[in-house]
């Protein structure tokens, strides 16, 4: 099966189409940064080993509070180990630290729907005066190995605290249904057409995927002004 993009401009069967949710990017390089821990730590196992390592006639015998006390007294009076011990932690500590930094960042990014998991990533946020148009995108990723077909995208009347409503009629998605192949992702437009007499102010709701109870975003939508 060919890999790439498809003639509709979706991204099919592509190993990287994680790419585009900036948590899995979180996830890849907290695991890298793993990897590199691990292998630092394996190789001042080594160096230290090569450096301390006897033979049968040198093997001491005598007790672990001896030995202890030895292999001490060898690390002190053994500059190169000293050195290498302090790079060692100081690489430990670059790695936990980016680590947490990496763990703790805000979602950045289109906002996603992602098959398979609960929920969605990010917020769709949209903004303009009245009347007009606001649009933004969403990305929608099927990472699994079966086909989902057709996804048909619903969104909410989009409430604000004072009762006023914009319609669900006026959220227009394109495409929409989704064709969802398996391993694939697209992106769907999300377009509001404000009316003159919506009043200024914040409206909240969700966005659904039909037959896919679990996975939903929130919407905001923000009018700035009332033209006349």
């Amino acid at each position: 099966m060919s890999r790439g993009f498809g003639d509709d401009g979706n991204i099919t069967e592509v190993p990287w189409a994680s790419v585009f949710d900036p948590a899995a990017n979180v996830r890849a390089l907290n695991a890298i940064q793993a990897q590199g821990f691990r292998a630092a730590s394996k190789l001042v196992d080594r160096f230290v080993g090569a450096i301390n390592d006897k033979g049968p006639e040198e093997t001491s015998t005598g007790s672990a509070t001896d030995l202890a006390e030895e292999n001490g007294a060898g690390r002190r009076n053994n500059p190169d180990i000293e050195r290498l011990m302090n790079i060692w932690w100081a690489m430990a500590g670059q790695f936990l630290v980016g680590s947490a930094k990496l763990s703790n960042l805000p979602f950045a990014g289109p906002a996603t729907l992602e098959f398979g998991r609960t929920g969605g990533n990010g917020t769709l946020e949209l903004h303009t005066d009245a009347p007009g148009r606001a649009s933004t995108e969403v990305w929608l990723h099927n990472n699994g190995p079966d086909q989902l077909g057709e996804v048909r995208l619903r969104c909410s009347d989009l409430l604000a605290h004072d009762g006023d409503m914009v319609p669900a009629a006026t959220v227009h998605c394109d495409p929409n249904p989704v064709p969802m192949p398996r391993r694939s992702s697209r992106g769907v437009e999300i377009g509001v057409d404000v009316t003159g007499d919506v009043r200024p102010g914040v409206y909240r709701g969700n966005l659904l995927a039909d037959g896919h109870p679990d996975v939903w975003l929130p919407v905001v939508l923000t009018v700035t002004s009332t033209g006349s």
